[in-house]
């Protein structure tokens, strides 16, 4: 039992159910001679180095992967004059703040775990109660640096897979991102697309012949209407009949470093256009689009008339990264009452 119990317990130590038998084995086997208990506590101070070394890995890793979250979030988001794609970096953003501020809580205890694991290696250099698993301690017992070693491994594996799944979580978010901008580069090669920046510098009338292709529309007369209300009517994929009004405003800025705060539709022409749409057109969809965007009192008036604001950001993931028109002109919440851009 004696000199083969090192290699034994090796293994042994490893696994939570075998631990206490193979502890008793060891302080029998190592109590029996001068040599065997030399031998043993060499053996708990090779597994001390191995538990400091594993500890100090562990915590090297957590700083890496924090360092590269942490570089990733000083990455500066893209334009303000380009909603669609900043909300799309700012989601990565978003992740590495949540990794981040994960990774600094294990990063702690790794800290304090291989702080507590030093000392106890200290310990054993001293041959200070290597095989007492009893001494009293200020009316309590207290753990043998082996036993506190074994511990320590056991924490480490747990450590270890906290930390996997929160670099997983991010993994996952980073991967939705990635196959997101596939699927729009992809939408974009079917047709050609039209940058924000080319709507900004057109005018009204080229603004309104873009949005009626977009919507592969018509644009019916209406009485009493001049040409800056012209509507276009087309038809969602569901078969519900939809009325866009545009309304293009002056956009500067984007050949600044500072970007301009973006002018807005005021209520009155929302209401205007609103009213108009449900007027001659009964029960279709009233959109009103715009390359800007809207002051809030017009979002509650739509919100409260069942009209819809389309601005810049849906129109960014409209005209720019073709998203489906019922993905930007059929929901109301995600593209137009809550839409704010400043």
């Amino acid at each position: 039992m004696t000199t083969e119990l090192p290699t034994h317990a090796v293994q042994a130590l490893l696994s939570e159910g075998s631990r206490a038998s193979v502890l008793t084995r060891a302080v029998a086997a190592a109590s029996e001679g001068v040599q065997h208990a030399a031998f043993f506590h060499a053996w708990t101070w090779d597994i001390a180095t191995e538990i400091c070394g594993q500890l100090t890995a562990h915590r090297d890793d957590i700083a890496n992967v924090k360092h590269d979250a942490e570089q990733r979030v000083r990455t500066r988001s893209g334009s303000l004059l380009q909603p669609a794609s900043r909300h799309i970096d700012e989601i990565a953003v978003d992740a590495a703040r949540t990794l981040v501020h994960a990774l600094q809580g294990e990063e702690a205890e790794a800290a304090i775990a291989l702080e507590e694991a030093t000392r106890v290696r200290s310990r054993i250099a001293d041959h200070e109660d290597t095989l007492d698993l009893t001494a009293p301690h200020l009316g309590a017992q207290r753990s043998s640096p082996l036993e506190t070693l074994v511990a320590f491994h056991h924490q480490i594996g747990e450590a270890r897979m906290r930390v996997s799944d929160i670099v997983a979580e991010d993994r996952r978010v980073l991967h939705e991102l990635a196959l997101e901008t596939e699927l729009r580069n992809q939408a974009a090669a079917v047709r050609e697309t039209v940058a924000l920046k080319d709507i900004d510098l057109s005018f009204e009338n080229d603004f309104f012949d873009v949005v009626a292709e977009l919507a592969e529309g018509s644009t019916p007369p209406v009485p009493g209407c001049d040409g800056r209300d012209q509507p276009v009517t087309a038809t969602l994929s569901d078969g519900k009949p939809v009325v866009l009004f545009t309304k293009h405003l002056p956009v500067s800025g984007h050949d600044t470093c500072t970007a301009p705060s973006l002018p807005a539709v005021e209520l009155t022409d929302v209401r205007h256009l609103c009213e108009l749409g449900r007027r001659h057109f009964p029960g279709a969809v009233i959109v009103v689009v715009t390359n800007a965007r809207f002051a809030h009192p017009a979002q509650r008036y739509a919100l409260n008339h069942d009209g819809q604001l389309l601005g810049r950001e849906g129109l960014e993931r409209w005209a720019t990264w073709s998203a489906p028109p019922q993905t930007v002109l059929g929901s109301c919440e995600a593209h137009t009452v809550t839409e704010k851009v400043s």
